[in-house]
């Protein structure tokens, strides 16, 4: 005890600090694992035959069949397409991820696509400036018409 009251107060904050910080971060890693590992048991109970997976290997394919072996689930997943078919079979923590039909496909642009769009857009600009310049316009032109009108009627007088 007489060892803290040699310390000042930062000192002894800091001391606070990293003791809190060594208390709180295997707390928040065992957190994180266990939502981790909860979200893989859910995702691997819910796979069922026709589902597109990715591994975690980086292999895409899709479910063909699932069977119980002992305490593990292997899979048989089909991957390629046409004569190129292959079957694969793995154990079920191997899939990374389900891939959903309802997510839309990223579009492909190729640099021609985006300079076409672009010209587009400045094209629909150019129009609305020049609607805002043909809106404008008549009041301006009656101004200098009623002056050049009276101009003349005061030549002719």
């Amino acid at each position: 005890m007489s060892l803290l009251l040699g310390l000042d107060t930062t000192q002894i904050i800091l001391i606070c600090l990293i003791a809190v910080l060594l208390i709180a971060y295997p707390i928040l890693m065992v957190t994180k694992n266990k939502k981790e590992n909860q979200r893989i048991t859910e995702q691997t109970n819910s796979l069922k035959r026709g589902d597109k997976v990715l591994t975690t290997s980086g292999v895409y394919g899709k479910i063909i069949d699932i069977k119980l072996e002992g305490t593990s689930k292997q899979i048989t997943i089909e991957t390629g397409s046409g004569n190129y078919k292959s079957y694969m079979t793995i154990d079920a923590y191997a899939i990374y991820s389900v891939i959903k039909d309802e997510i839309p496909v990223a579009k492909d642009i190729t640099k021609a696509e985006e300079i076409a769009e672009d010209k587009k857009e400045e094209a629909k600009e150019t129009e609305s400036k020049e609607v805002a310049k043909t809106e404008e316009k008549p009041l301006e032109e009656k101004k200098p018409v009623k002056a050049k009108a009276k101009k003349k009627e005061n030549k002719k007088a």
